[in-house]
């Protein structure tokens, strides 16, 4: 006979974990007790040897659903002959347990929604240990029921019962409720004062969808905007109310059978789309006719082209929540479910806020009385040859994203991340935890956004940080949040800490060779970075590497105009006689007092600042082959100019070497410079494949740079990379290098934050 004490860390509360245990410890006849506790789960376990060790590998393999289990410690104690098992109520101590991100309804749960017997029969706040609200519902840790949202409920009777049966699956799950004394649905109509409550609210949302309303519906995080997908003149009249000209809008589908028959998919995409997660995955508009292989619905509808013009992507997730699920049981089409928000603002949570901002966007509104204490916003992710799943943003389902580090620190780190896609990251004790995405920091919204999250981890962790972390952008509204705090602060380059983000997720330290290609990123000179290759470590980086300067014409306007980027490169190459002479689609998007007036600009460099971005580089060539001269969304030219390379009908052009020669490499003060200049007079020359080529020259470049550095690992990271055809191309030119792909945190500016944190750690 022997007693062990177990100390277990991870994400081991507020999903089904204490009661996992319990049922293991009672089916081996072992006794003792478990509880929560500040860094996890504690319990002592007595029996036989051969039977501890039979529970401690039972624990393990597999954990709850919802569990992640990342250390387990082990101490034998004096038994004290005890044979029963208890549940014990926690233990408080410093605040160092993860909070959880919300989670898919369950299979479970959606089997008692649909059964007439079920007392919880078409609930649509159905939950359980294993899925629900976690994050969107919590105040402060631990994660008890005073502490979230659903303190305002008091619990009837049965339900009450359930969530202290140790052996139920709703033991200890916070958000459990039930339709006597849970939260309840309302619909709003354009009236206000015309409301309708329960059951029939979902059954007249669905009613007002299929006439081609646009109805705000509440979910986890926020509202979503929704209408029909297949109703032209739906979908067309909330573009125009919302001003959103072409950017996509996110789809919702009632099934996986649904998607497959608006997209082409793999298995790997398929895995990702019905994970518990639930993101929304960018996938391949279909062409062809489904596969016999599976039972597709063939119904009477057709998308609407005002879904995601000019580009061969969809952005699909299937339903999450029982409302959701609900809904469908009415509904068989797809459903537009974009953001309830201004452009660049955070999701709306709350009904007041809806109508004062939307009020002129919507019909009516499916709201309910469960408070949402953290707006967030859905996760977004693609696949990248069948092997990469890609995160483009982390947030519902995925994040807060709790790192486990190999060593303890014993400080306590805030990061504040970048400009635009904004997170914070915290460091102490064993963790780093990446906060859900944010986003772009422009007005008092997204900033107010921005300090209530701070405050929010702050409360959860009992926070207060010894160090804040930031950009070197001295423009950045976080770098000036940072400098305006009496903590010390430190900034971090911002392609570093791209590189370093990556590296944090390995737990590297070492040195990698990393290429960086972005947008915008001040770079150490004060020009604006963006093509970067950099060997780089957690101490220091040296910038090895570069694309050849040009100038953005007009600033943060060149964002904006594509055709401000390629007439610029068109200036570095030729006269601007040369250049008013030309037909070209760049040429051609100006008037020539237009062209004579950014020129002298040019020569004067006023309002034209140098850059190596890469980003503008692909605005530029979608200028001068005529894809667009202007965008209305962040990355429309990068979509456009995938469908090109995608859709090219000299698809082998993504093995060949026929175009790699569209950049030079020349050495240049120690640093690879790659000179655009045979791309550009291609383009310019009007050869229409060059723009095919183009993505797969990229590949080629970073394929010799990389032979450069044959011992180093090589990192990707920067929002270029969220481009899959110069991805794909990638993973097979790099097969044989040892490579670190992001595959928890956002390849673009959303784990910049990370860096910035992972930085911190390793230099005083």
């Amino acid at each position: 006979m022997a007693r062990w004490r177990c100390s277990i860390t991870g994400l081991v509360q507020g999903v089904g974990f204490r009661p996992a245990l319990y049922r293991y410890a009672v089916e081996a006849g072992l006794g003792g007790w478990v509880r929560n506790d500040g860094d996890g789960v504690t319990l002592e376990i007595e029996g036989e040897k051969t039977a501890l060790e039979a529970f401690v590998k039972k624990l393990k393999v597999p954990p709850p659903p919802l569990a992640r289990i990342d250390r387990v410690e082990i101490e034998e104690i004096a038994p004290l002959k005890e044979r029963d098992f208890r549940i014990l109520s926690s233990k408080s101590s410093q605040k160092s347990v993860p909070v959880l991100p919300d989670m898919t309804v369950c299979e479970a749960c959606l089997k008692e929604m649909r059964d007439p017997a079920d007392r919880r029969f078409g609930y649509p706040f159905i939950n359980c240990t294993d899925c629900g609200p976690r994050y969107t519902i919590t105040r402060t840790v631990p994660y008890d029921r005073p502490n979230t949202s659903m303190d305002e409920f008091d619990m009837c009777e049965a339900c009450r019962a359930e969530y202290e049966d140790p052996a139920g699956r709703r033991y200890h799950a916070q958000p459990i409720a039930c339709w006597t004394c849970g939260p309840t649905l309302e619909l709003r109509m354009e009236n206000a004062e015309c409301r309708i409550k329960g059951r029939e609210a979902v059954v007249k949302t669905a009613e007002l969808l299929r006439a081609g309303k646009i109805v705000a519906v509440k979910g986890l995080g926020g509202f979503h905007l929704m209408c029909d997908a297949t109703n032209d003149e739906a979908v067309r009249r909330l573009r125009e109310r919302k001003r959103r000209p072409t950017k996509p809008f996110a789809l919702m589908v009632k099934d996986l059978n649904m998607a497959e028959t608006l997209c082409e998919m793999n298995d790997k995409e398929r895995e990702l789309l019905t994970s518990k997660e639930r993101p929304l995955v960018l996938l391949k508009k279909r062409g062809e006719a489904p596969s016999k292989s599976f039972t597709f619905y063939f119904l009477p509808f057709t998308l609407s082209e005002f879904v995601a013009p000019n580009i061969d992507r969809l952005g699909l997730m299937l339903a999450y929540t029982p409302l959701h699920y609900l809904l469908f049981d009415h509904l068989d089409v797809p459903l537009v479910a974009t953001s309830a928000n201004l452009s660049d603002e955070p999701i709306i949570r709350e009904y007041d806020e809806l109508i004062t901002k939307l009020g002129r966007v919507i019909d009516a509104a499916l709201d309910h009385n469960r408070k949402i204490v953290n707006a967030v916003d859905d996760s977004v992710a693609q696949v990248i040859g069948g092997e990469w799943v890609q995160w483009l943003r982390v947030a519902r389902g995925m994040a807060p994203l709790t790192l486990t580090l190999e060593t303890p620190t014993n400080k306590k780190i805030l990061a504040v991340g970048a400009q635009q896609k904004n997170t914070l990251a915290l460091a102490f004790g064993k963790q780093m935890v990446l906060s859900p995405h944010i986003g772009d920091l422009h007005g008092i919204g997204p900033m107010a956004f921005f300090e209530r999250t701070v405050k929010t981890f702050r409360r959860f962790y009992d926070f207060s940080p010894g160090l804040i972390v930031c950009d070197k952008h001295p423009g950045y509204d976080t770098t000036r949040w940072a400098k305006a705090r009496s903590e010390p602060t430190v900034a971090v380059q911002h392609h570093h800490a791209h590189a370093l983000a990556v590296m944090a997720e390995y737990g590297h330290k070492d040195p990698v060779l990393a290429f960086v290609w972005d947008g915008t990123g001040y770079g150490e000179d004060g020009t604006v970075w963006g093509g970067e290759v950099l060997v780089a470590d957690v101490k220091e980086f040296k910038r090895v590497g570069h694309l050849r300067p040009f100038c953005l014409l007009g600033g943060e306007k060149a964002v904006k105009e594509p055709r401000r980027s390629a007439l610029a490169l068109l200036f570095e190459l030729f006269t601007l006689e040369e250049i008013l002479a030309m037909n070209n689609p760049t040429v051609r998007a100006f008037n020539p007092s237009e062209i004579k007036l950014l020129h002298q600009a040019w020569q004067k460099g006023l309002n034209a600042p140098v850059t190596t971005s890469m980003g503008r580089l692909f605005d530029a060539v979608a200028s001068l082959t005529g894809l667009c001269q202007r965008v209305s969304y962040e990355g429309e030219a990068g979509l456009l100019l995938e469908a090109v390379a995608s859709n090219s009908s000299e698809k082998l052009i993504v093995k060949s070497e026929k175009f790699y020669d569209a950049f030079c490499l020349e050495k240049k003060g120690g640093r690879t410079v790659m000179d655009w200049e045979p791309l550009v007079r291609r383009l310019a020359g009007g050869d229409e494949r060059a723009a095919a080529g183009f993505i797969p020259a990229l590949a080629g470049v970073i394929e010799r740079i990389s032979a450069d550095y044959p011992d180093l690992p090589v990192v990707l990271a920067g929002g270029v990379f969220q481009n899959r055809i110069l991805c794909e191309a990638l993973l097979a030119r790099l097969k044989h290098r040892k490579r670190l792909l992001p595959r928890k945190t956002p390849v673009n500016d959303g784990a910049v934050a990370l860096g910035q944190v992972w930085y911190a750690l390793h230099n005083d």
